[in-house]
């Protein structure tokens, strides 16, 4: 089933993108956002020593991380240019361990409102083969806030 969503911000993506060049943790772990679209993102991040725990796992703070990250910026592809998404509420439930090249997390809304998205994420590592293994599901709730700035409007 296809959901049609509303889109208060026809930039949205360019809003997005503009917002990530000031997001020194996203830059700092190597997460990026390679899909974008109304009510879907689709994060990645590359594997590497400094995304695991002691035994070699992923760590499951990076993990949470992802799910968070994939979760807020699909409801944020759904809020106005002068507002933002944070996180109200986050749930983690891990399924299985974390190996790979590759953290992928798969953000989706589940139901857009005024105040509140309700969203989830799946994350996924993925082998050097491209298989990919459900590690983890996170549910999220997503407050609007108003900012009150556009950001392709304001430079600064």
């Amino acid at each position: 089933m296809t959901t049609t969503f509303r889109i208060a911000n026809p930039r949205f993506r360019e809003t997005i993108l503009r917002h990530l060049e000031r997001q020194e943790f996203m830059k700092h772990i190597g997460c990026r956002l390679v899909t974008i679209e109304p009510g879907y993102v689709v994060a990645e991040i590359d594997l590497k020593l400094q995304h695991q725990q002691q035994i070699g796992l992923v760590h499951g703070g990076v993990t949470a991380t992802i799910a968070d990250v994939a979760a807020g910026f699909a409801g944020f592809t759904l809020v106005g240019p002068t507002q933002h998404t944070v996180t109200a509420e986050l749930k983690v439930s891990y399924f299985s361990k974390g190996r790979g090249t590759l953290l992928r997390a798969i953000g989706r809304v589940v139901k857009p409102g005024r105040s509140l998205h309700f969203c989830e994420a799946d994350v996924y590592a993925v082998d050097a083969d491209d298989n990919a293994v459900l590690i983890a599901r996170a549910t999220t709730t997503m407050a609007v806030i108003e900012h009150g700035v556009d950001p392709l409007q304001h430079q600064q």
